[in-house]
């Protein structure tokens, strides 16, 4: 009989492409997918409360994000498990399920799995966020121990997790979780994703001396997009034709959008919002460089961001910050490191690209040698591995 289960994330499947790339792997080794997520009021999904997408059966609940300090989070985040938690529940009691994956944020959103677990159901967590490290990032305090509590709960009652760093595995370990229950699955695309885009990338400009950097993702202030526009500012007169394109979207877009006007930048640097997967593979692929330009914080110390394996698998040169989980798989020879919240560090290494095209092609190409190490494939039997032991 095929193996059952149900993955439990609050976001809008299937905009996400990592939740997406773990589901469909599930799904395409055999197993029958269930998904419950969020419901899409505004995309090509809206309206739609049961639906069936490539074989994966997508229960969507009417919870939105409203947010707004920490009692907004916290009514979303509530909210949504209670609902997920009658709904798997429903679930399990009509067919159960063999597994049950939830993914936080929020760390608490395990036990959403409570009774399909006492009724049998094994339970794993992914666990992609050091909420008690992003706490203290946006917050600028230590998080009260309920966060810390709800970390160590979820990892000791779940029967399995992953994340996505050795560095935040070894965090989760000296926390007081044990090693043997945690798997490591990077956050490498899953290469179908990067070739969805049907038409070539646009042609480069006339201008041979046009120069193009890219970032695409979530738009907050921990990302460092101050840090991009001041440091473009600084290059400015040195690469008349550079140009920065930005995608997605996020709390900090309208201070992002007031900074590039104070700058001056409108003429060459694109806002271009949240775009389709087949557009912004197009848009990578037809930029120069990446820019990863993370600022340097308890949480990001711990972490790797997808976007700086999009650029690399599409064979792109990255700037990056300089931080200690990047730098612990990729060297000074794979990416172009600066100095984290520094305009000026960055515009050094933006002027350093732009003028070495050949050290540009060798980043890529040693970025994308240590990148073969940790491509999907390899992480995809890891990921399998764990389920195949799980349901044995």
């Amino acid at each position: 009989m095929t193996a059952r289960i149900c993955f439990i994330r609050q976001s809008v499947y299937p905009y996400e492409l990592s939740f997406r790339r773990e589901v469909e792997t599930l799904h395409r080794a055999g197993y029958e997918t269930h998904v419950i997520t969020m419901r899409d009021y505004r995309g090509e999904h809206r309206g739609r409360r049961e639906e069936v997408i490539d074989g994966v059966y997508v229960h969507r609940l009417p919870v939105r994000r409203r947010r707004g300090g920490v009692s907004g989070y916290l009514y979303d985040y509530l909210s949504f498990f209670v609902l997920a938690a009658l709904k798997v529940t429903a679930l399990h009691l009509r067919h159960p399920f063999d597994a049950v994956q939830v993914n936080t944020m929020p760390d608490f959103l395990v036990f959403a799995a409570a009774i399909p677990k006492l009724l049998g159901a094994r339970v794993t967590v992914m666990m992609q966020e050091p909420v008690p490290e992003l706490w203290q990032t946006l917050r600028g305090a230590p998080p009260p121990p309920p966060v810390r509590w709800a970390e160590r709960a979820a990892i000791a009652w779940a029967d399995h997790a992953f994340t996505v760093t050795q560095q935040l595995k070894e965090t989760y370990v000296q926390r007081g979780s044990r090693a043997d229950k945690i798997s490591v699955i990077l956050n490498v695309p899953e290469p179908r994703f990067l070739s969805l885009a049907t038409d070539p990338p646009p042609p480069p400009p006339a201008d041979r001396d046009s120069f193009t950097l890219i970032c695409h993702g979530a738009i907050e202030e921990r990302y460092g997009h101050d840090t991009m526009l001041e440091a473009v500012a600084r290059v400015r007169p040195h690469i008349p034709g550079i140009r920065l394109r930005i995608l997605g979207a996020g709390s900090y877009v309208e201070t992002f959008l007031a900074l590039r006007a104070r700058l001056g930048l409108e003429d060459c640097v694109d806002y271009l919002g949240w775009v389709s997967l087949e557009r912004m593979v197009q848009e990578l692929r037809a930029a120069d460089v990446g820019i990863v330009a993370q600022k340097s914080s308890p949480y990001s110390n711990l972490v790797h961001t997808n976007k700086m394996y999009e650029y690399i698998a599409l064979g792109k040169p990255v700037l990056a910050s300089r931080l200690r989980a990047v730098q612990a798989y990729f060297d000074e020879n794979a990416l172009c490191y600066f100095t984290p919240n520094d305009p000026q560090s960055l515009a050094d290494g933006i002027l350093a690209l732009y003028r070495d095209p050949a050290r540009r092609q060798r980043l890529a190409e040693n970025a994308h040698r240590l990148y073969r190490r940790y491509r999907w494939d390899r992480q995809k039997e890891v990921y399998l591995s764990a389920y195949r032991r799980l349901l044995e």
